[in-house]
């Protein structure tokens, strides 16, 4: 069985290049090859063409070695180059080398060619490995200081909006949408809101947003989010859902993966702008380790369910794909998109333990398999307490732990306009001293910062874990590294409440802690 092998021949001479393709196909190769002879035709070939291995003459009546060497760095193409010269003598072959050629044969000892190809082949193949696992790696450095720069951020940040969208809220909910201050109080709260959308893309992006894993059936959720992704695509395009009807379960945040959903089928419309249809299919499957995804991650071997998002589109080229899910990276046209879409699936995916992969070609349609992996946890049984609007307040106190003053003071009005009894407090030692003045039994809920000076919510929550074991705790934060991740809510199995937040989503959480 012969090889492929493309050739690109610097020679003056057809015999000689015949002589070279004659060795080649000895050793079971099928060369196609074009023989060049000056700079321009060289120049010319390599720009247009894919070549394995460049094999030159010394020396041309215009042409010479050492100027086809500098048009081919010229062309910043990697690939052997290889001088096949009647030309004897060490410091020839020398010159040659130390300009950048690969090796040095001469013409009368060409059972050495074949050998020398096939080296440099390999060489060439691990350079290009090499190039590509750098270039994951400087992705991955780039990922991860998108990563610090919305976390360090987001905390500052998501505090400001906290104070401003409850402030506006309160606006709105007191005056009359007649009156002449209303639409102002309106438009703050609207544009916080974007803000804060922003915001939880990039922390989202960064795998630095809080999650609420639940054991769902992907089927149901896709059935239940059907509706709204119709009204999203439009009459002129078709949407057709394949699920498997005995998908395992999997455990992920249902409304980050409704988020998910979304983002892909819009990407989907817009990729058919003369109308078209839209799969979305689902079933299980097995990954291996060695599975090649866009991911620049390893996969982890196991059982997985797959949701393949794919449509008729435009499809796209391989260098946008190498960039797709980069935060900020967008094709559409300014004031179109936030560049973040792609990007927050991707985060979620991550975040959820799964992978995201593309697969597309121009004018050839695209598809977007999302691998979740299988859990065999049952499904979470709903309860009455799970109701916010079921629960009543009654004249509990708050031990309120926040050092940002205007938000401190936002959400002590918004929950003493409840009814509760709030104290104050700027951080964890000052809130362990109002504790102790009040012996602590006559505090029903630790409302707590996580990130704050000189003691944060994770260490106070832990004191009152262990002191005041009757006292109700709920973390809130606009910043959530791994230090509150992985030592704060989730060990503690505290509830967490992810800021900005309006004061009625506050309300509700509130009173949903205090009824547990």
């Amino acid at each position: 069985m012969t090889t492929p092998l493309r050739v690109l021949i610097v020679e003056d001479s057809e015999a000689d290049a015949s002589l070279l393709v004659r060795e080649l196909r000895r050793a079971d190769y099928e060369p196609t090859y074009i023989r060049v002879e000056t700079e321009a035709e060289m120049a010319e070939a390599l720009s247009s063409q894919t070549w394995d291995v460049i094999l030159s003459d010394y020396v041309l009546p215009v042409f010479s070695a050492m100027a086809a060497i500098k048009t081919f760095h010229n062309s910043g193409l990697d690939l052997p180059f290889i001088v096949v010269s009647g030309v004897a003598g060490e410091d020839t072959a020398v010159a040659t080398m130390k300009a950048g050629a690969h090796d040095y044969i001469l013409k009368g000892n060409l059972s050495r060619l074949v050998p020398a190809i096939e080296r440099e082949l390999r060489e060439a193949a691990r350079r290009q490995e090499h190039k590509l696992l750098e270039e994951q790696v400087l992705l991955s450095h780039k990922m991860e200081t998108v990563g610090r720069l919305a976390g360090g951020v987001a905390h500052d940040f998501n505090n400001l909006l906290t104070a401003i969208m409850g402030y506006a809220h309160a606006g709105v909910k007191n005056l009359k949408p007649d009156e002449q201050v209303y639409p102002y109080f309106e438009g703050i709260q609207q544009a916080a809101q974007r803000a804060a959308s922003l915001t939880s893309q990039l922390l989202t992006f960064s795998r630095l947003q809080v999650v609420e894993p639940k054991v769902v059936d992907l089927n149901d959720l896709i059935i239940q989010t059907a509706k709204m992704l119709r009204s999203v695509l439009g009459e002129d395009v078709e949407l057709v859902t394949l699920l498997s009807p005995d998908i395992c379960p999997v455990k992920v945040d249902p409304e980050k993966m409704e988020q998910v959903l979304m983002n892909l089928t819009v990407n989907a419309r817009d990729a058919m702008p003369n109308g078209g249809k839209l799969t979305i299919q689902t079933c299980n499957t097995h990954l291996k380790a060695d599975e090649s995804f866009q991911d620049s991650e390893g996969i982890s071997a196991g059982e997985y369910v797959m949701v393949a998002v794919r449509d008729d589109g435009l499809g796209i080229d391989d260098e946008i794909k190498d960039h797709i899910f980069e935060p900020f990276f967008s094709t559409k046209e300014t004031g179109k998109g936030t560049g973040l879409g792609l990007s927050t699936c991707y985060g979620i995916v991550k975040q959820s333990g799964g992978y995201i992969d593309v697969q597309s070609s121009m004018n050839g349609g695209t598809v977007f398999k999302v691998y979740l992996p299988q859990t065999q946890e049952g499904e979470a049984a709903q309860t009455d307490s799970e109701s916010a609007d079921a629960l009543e307040l009654h004249g509990e106190t708050v031990l309120l732990v926040e050092d940002e003053p205007l938000v401190r003071a936002m959400v002590a009005r918004a929950l003493e306009g409840q009814g509760l009894t709030v104290i104050e407090a700027a951080n964890g030692e000052e809130a362990l001293r109002l504790a102790e003045k009040r012996m602590a039994g006559s505090i029903d809920l630790l409302l707590t910062d996580v990130v704050m000076p000189r003691m944060g919510g994770i260490e106070l929550a832990e004191q009152f874990k262990t002191c005041y074991p009757r006292t109700r705790v709920l973390l809130t934060s606009g910043y959530t590294d791994e230090a509150v991740i992985q030592r704060g809510a989730l060990d503690l199995d505290t509830p967490f409440m992810q800021k900005p937040f309006l004061p009625i989503d506050l309300l509700h959480k509130v009173r949903q802690v205090l009824e547990e």
